[in-house]
């Protein structure tokens, strides 16, 4: 096992991956990338790919636009097909309150050049009628949002930072912090020691855990979701139609080419037990039949559950920690996948002491405490 690094990423999920490749273009090697399992086995495969400009910040939407125009290069750039797909997103909205929102997000993502289109109710039921809008008041539809293959992007960065150098050792678990005065030093594995002057944390919904070893409070809390997959789909049915995010409900809908899916995240459990009790099934289910009948005649084919990594104010943590040489890139409330390309850029100038290209100031670990902005498009 290497001694030492000369950058230890903790974490080998999508952001892990990402910062560990845009490290490994510029320092020495090796970049050492430790994770307690295998590489991307945690959120990041339970991850749809979704990726989405339709937020209330304009740093997240900033984040987005930089992270979609690298992944249209990706297959140029890293040599893996990431199979882009833009079928949408329509967020609609059942209250006046929330359909405010939406049309002054609207307002600001067009500032920054994002194609919105705002519809009233009427409007979306004559555009998308194999689905029941009743109480729809209006919506945000943006065709510039899709998905695209989580795992092609996770192994395309990953495969890269290991042909630049990098080292991933899976199965190593962090144990202890080494820490001189107020410097990280390195790290303690169940492997042996790694020393190294600049520490990621960006282990996903394990991050606090990790945050406790340096003696530092890194508020991201574990909070489980699962997602219902039909078996087959509907014969009249579009190929593609958006996904569909109801922002009052938070009952969410798209397609995949064989099969349906649908969630709620209603059911705020936290903690790292993925099991939901049999009504969570049941409750989202009879919502998805009420808005999609056809579905009635469909089984649950099968079920992927995961664990958000969430913050206090449903933004992420991009941020050098009190501990000097320490830093977080973590607490992205679902949307890891979709920012990482543009994420792993910024933490790599942080860490090499540059000014990152964007103000990621309201990403400080410092804000904790103090009045920020809240993310409040959150599936």
């Amino acid at each position: 096992m290497p001694k030492r690094a000369s950058a230890l990423v903790i974490g080998a999920g999508i952001i892990g991956a990402s910062v560990a490749y845009n490290l490994s273009k510029t320092l020495p090697p090796p970049i050492i990338i430790v994770d307690m399992m295998r590489a991307g086995s945690g959120s990041t495969a339970a991850a749809l790919g979704g990726f989405r400009h339709q937020f209330s910040s304009r740093l997240n939407v900033q984040l987005s636009i930089e992270s979609i125009n690298i992944l249209e290069k990706f297959n140029d750039t890293m040599g893996v097909d990431p199979l882009i797909r833009y079928d949408g997103y329509l967020f609609i909205a059942q209250t006046e309150q929330s359909l405010s929102m939406l049309r002054y997000n609207a307002e600001m993502q067009r500032s920054l050049g994002v194609p919105v289109e705002t519809h009233s109710g009427e409007e979306i039921q004559r555009l998308f009628p194999f689905y029941d809008f009743s109480g729809v008041l209006g919506g945000n539809l943006c065709y510039r949002d899709g998905h695209a293959l989580t795992s092609a992007v996770h192994q395309g960065y990953l495969s890269k930072a290991l042909s630049l150098g990098a080292q991933l050792l899976e199965n190593t678990r962090v144990t202890g912090m080494i820490i001189d005065g107020q410097t990280i030093k390195g790290v303690a594995t169940n492997l042996g020691t790694i020393y190294a002057d600049r520490v990621v944390i960006s282990a996903g919904a394990y991050t606090a855990q990790l945050g406790k070893l340096a003696g530092i409070d890194i508020p991201v809390i574990p909070q489980p979701r699962k997602i219902l997959f039909t078996r087959g789909v509907p014969s009249n049915l579009p190929n593609s139609f958006p996904l569909i995010v109801n922002v009052d409900s938070t009952f969410a809908l798209g397609r995949e080419q064989n099969s349906i899916f649908f969630s709620d995240n209603r059911w705020m459990i936290q903690g790292f037990d993925v099991d939901f009790p049999s009504e969570y099934d049941e409750q989202v289910y009879t919502e998805a039949v009420r808005r999609l009948p056809p579905l009635a005649d469909l089984s649950i084919g099968y079920t992927v559950k995961g664990l958000y990594e969430t913050t206090p104010d449903a933004n992420p943590i991009v941020s050098e920690c009190e501990i000097s040489g320490l830093y977080c890139c973590a607490g992205f409330n679902g949307h890891g996948f979709m920012h990482a390309p543009a994420v792993g850029v910024l933490m790599s100038e942080l860490i090499k002491g540059e000014k990152p290209h964007l103000d990621i100031s309201e990403f400080s670990l410092k804000r904790f405490g103090e009045r920020g902005e809240r993310e409040f498009l959150v599936i």
